[in-house]
């Protein structure tokens, strides 16, 4: 690409990891030989992202992109969901479908959508996002019971890509979260991406569509390739927008607050639900609603679902650690975040 840009040639692109780890240095080589680099399907494939960021969007502070932006992570999840399948089961028929790679960690550990959250957030909040920026888990210790519990208690599970902004910081995070059964992202299924966008003039905006696939991605692309042609016709040289300003910091994640669910598997006897309660209340964690399900008399355990009000991420994280270290506490099988 910088050998292409050098020679003075328009660059069109879809790698999205070139983007979100070099982005920055294409785009001022691209501006010096007076050249455009485009990369409309490097998110979202077909889906109208990179050109409403650089040209509709321009002018708003952009508060929040809340992203639903890997189509085979949210077709296994509406597997698990819709259908009572098990990881393993609905990852293998992403794959017999051709939704899934042979090799699927990119997709499954959180890693495709990290890199089209870094594109994102750079266009939107002019900052430098790289990769290693972002915190990022993926859906592969998501079992089948984590659904019937979020239905239960009125939620869908998604693969969230979520940036938030204020005066002088940056939240960037990717990772399996409950949300609302009523929101629009919840309702989004199958190989579908959506994007939700707050603004500050334009308010709650939502991009859908189909992500991935050759015809959405070549749409993007051949949309790049004229404008390109359109500009070298007219004269008009670079049209690069990529604007950054110094003085964010990228907030870490132990300073995140919201709710959350945890999943145990304790010993089935009296004052459990106590000493677990007593871990999280020393560490000022406050519990919204506990469900307990009938014990395995084999095993002599039970299984608890516990929500708790909204905590600091740092105080979470040393209860659960606690926890782990807690005779009666057999296992934590589960722990998502709550996104309102």
């Amino acid at each position: 690409l910088k050998q292409a840009i050098s020679g003075g040639k328009h660059v069109v692109t879809s790698n999205k990891e070139v983007i979100a780890k070099h982005g920055a240095e294409l785009f001022a080589l691209a501006q010096q030989h007076g050249v455009g680099l485009r990369y409309e399907a490097s998110a979202g494939g077909g889906i109208p992202l990179i050109s409403p960021f650089q040209n509709d969007l321009v002018a708003n502070k952009i508060s929040g992109i809340y992203a639903i932006i890997n189509g085979t992570t949210n077709y296994i999840l509406t597997r698990m969901a819709k259908e009572g399948m098990d990881f393993p089961s609905a990852l293998k028929k992403a794959q017999e479908l051709g939704y899934a790679e042979a090799d699927p960690r990119n997709d499954i550990e959180g890693i495709d959508a990290t890199y089209k959250l870094a594109i994102l957030a750079s266009l939107a909040f002019h900052h430098q996002v790289q990769p290693q920026d972002i915190h990022c888990e993926g859906v592969s210790r998501l079992d089948s019971r984590d659904f019937k519990y979020a239905r239960e208690l009125g939620y869908a599970i998604k693969l969230l890509a979520i940036g938030k902004q204020g005066d002088n910081w940056i939240e960037v995070r990717v990772h399996p979260v409950f949300i609302s059964e009523e929101s629009l992202l919840a309702k989004v299924d199958g190989v579908y991406n959506a994007i939700l966008v707050e603004g500050d003039l334009v308010g709650k905006v939502l991009f859908y569509g189909e992500g991935a696939g050759a015809l959405p991605t070549s749409s993007a692309v051949i949309a790049d390739v004229v404008s390109a042609a359109q500009d070298i016709l007219s004269g008009g040289g670079s049209r690069v927008r990529w604007r950054l300003e110094p003085g964010k910091i990228i907030k870490p994640m132990a300073e995140l607050e919201t709710r959350y669910y945890l999943r145990l598997s304790v010993a089935d006897q009296p004052g459990v639900l106590a000493q677990v309660a007593k871990v999280l209340g020393d560490h000022r964690i406050s519990i919204s609603s506990v469900i307990q399900k009938a014990a395995d008399s084999v095993a002599q355990t039970a299984e608890i679902v516990i929500m708790t009000h909204p905590a600091k991420e740092a105080a979470m994280q040393q209860a659960l650690r606690e926890l782990e270290h807690l005779a009666v506490v057999k296992e934590i099988s589960n722990f998502i975040r709550v996104e309102a």
